[in-house]
């Protein structure tokens, strides 16, 4: 998969890598000793020595021990947080010198881009429908309200225009949202194994009435949307995470 000049760009990066998960692993060990050490100080400990610091101890010599070993956690701690820090930094700095690598020469990993490009297709398509419809159903004027003049005439017009435009994008485009839909759901299936949990489907055929009932429609549409964009979120996040996944793998085999 890597020829050899990959594997020579990419090798003083790798031995930073490697030397920081060396360095999380001490701290890990260092820090679960700590939590033990911590652990066994307290058993013979009262509340004054917890709370109080020792204050009033009956026993200095065991809340001398109980101070020792929670500032061993505390400095453990810190360590392990630092080395977290440190192996994530070189660790993304891995994933995007091998991200283009793999792109180019994975199939197995193409699909699982891909997978999250057909979500955030499906993401983008959904997102700017529900903006449309409540930017429409936001400006439209309130129902029953006559007109008494010829700007709110105006007013009204445009907003049924809007309505009348919308309606029309919206049963253009709603055969092609829902194939779009369904290649982000067969894309993620493919790559995580899994089905998604439940199916989309979007009226937007529906939205074919005049007056009343093509707001009613409209906000009906609106709410599956947020439910679609919620579920095709899910989807996403499941193909990246088989992604960033496939990637920390991937630093093994360098």
């Amino acid at each position: 998969m890597l020829s050899d000049r990959d594997r020579t760009l990419l090798a003083p990066h790798l031995a930073l890598l490697r030397s920081a998960q060396k360095d999380l692993a001490a701290a890990r060990r260092g820090f679960d000793e700590a939590e033990r050490g911590l652990a066994e100080s307290s058993g013979g400990t009262d509340w004054r020595d917890r709370m109080l610091g020792g204050l009033f101890s009956a026993d200095d010599g065991r809340t001398q021990r109980y101070r020792r070993a929670r500032d061993a956690r505390r400095a453990a701690e810190k360590t392990l947080a630092e080395a977290e820090a440190a192996y994530a930094k070189y660790a993304q700095r891995m994933d995007g010198l091998l991200d283009p690598i793999l792109t180019r020469d994975d199939p197995g990993f193409r699909a699982l881009l891909d997978a999250v490009r057909a979500c955030d297709k499906a993401l983008r398509a959904c997102e700017g429908m529900r903006r449309a419809i409540a930017a429409t159903l936001r400006t439209e004027a309130p129902k029953g309200k006559p007109v008494r003049d010829s700007e709110s005439w105006h007013e009204a017009e445009a907003a049924r225009r809007r309505r009348t435009e919308l309606v029309d994008d919206i049963r253009a485009k709603g055969p092609g949202l829902g194939r779009t839909i369904e290649r982000a759901a067969r894309a993620v299936e493919e790559v995580t194994g899994e089905a998604p949990r439940r199916r989309i489907e979007l009226d937007t055929g529906d939205v074919a009435a005049t007056g009343m009932a093509v707001d009613q429609r409209l906000r009906a549409l609106q709410l599956q949307l947020d439910g679609a964009i919620k579920e095709i979120g899910r989807w996403r996040a499941a193909a990246d995470q088989a992604r960033a996944s496939a990637l920390r793998a991937a630093h093994d085999k360098v």
